[in-house]
């Protein structure tokens, strides 16, 4: 099973149009926890991008720069895989800065 990330506004419709959606395993869990995004990407739904892109650019800056966090990823990831997620949620984040966000 897997996390997903989305950015998604309501035009009216029957369901929100997704702008942004991404995906990662929850193995990096402890990962998160350590580098304070845990809260952006787990329990954010209904804030904005723009609310948690400060905490993920932090979070991003953290695991890019720190490797001791290496212990806190599992032994079937990669952190490369890690920062890519982080990435892309930031950038997703501070393009869509005024989608709401949706998480499971």
């Amino acid at each position: 099973m897997s996390s997903v990330f989305r950015l998604v506004r309501d035009e009216g419709g029957a369901a929100p149009v997704v702008l942004f959606e991404d995906s990662t395993t929850p193995g990096f869990v402890p990962l998160w926890e350590e580098v304070g995004v845990y809260d952006a990407l787990y329990n954010s739904d209904g804030r904005h991008g723009r609310d948690v892109s400060r905490a993920l650019a932090y979070g991003l800056d953290r695991v890019s720069s720190e490797p001791g966090l290496n212990r806190l990823v599992p032994s079937s990831a990669l952190m490369a895989e890690a920062i890519r997620f982080l990435e892309n949620v930031n950038r997703g984040c501070v393009i869509h800065g005024s989608a709401e966000i949706q998480t499971r």
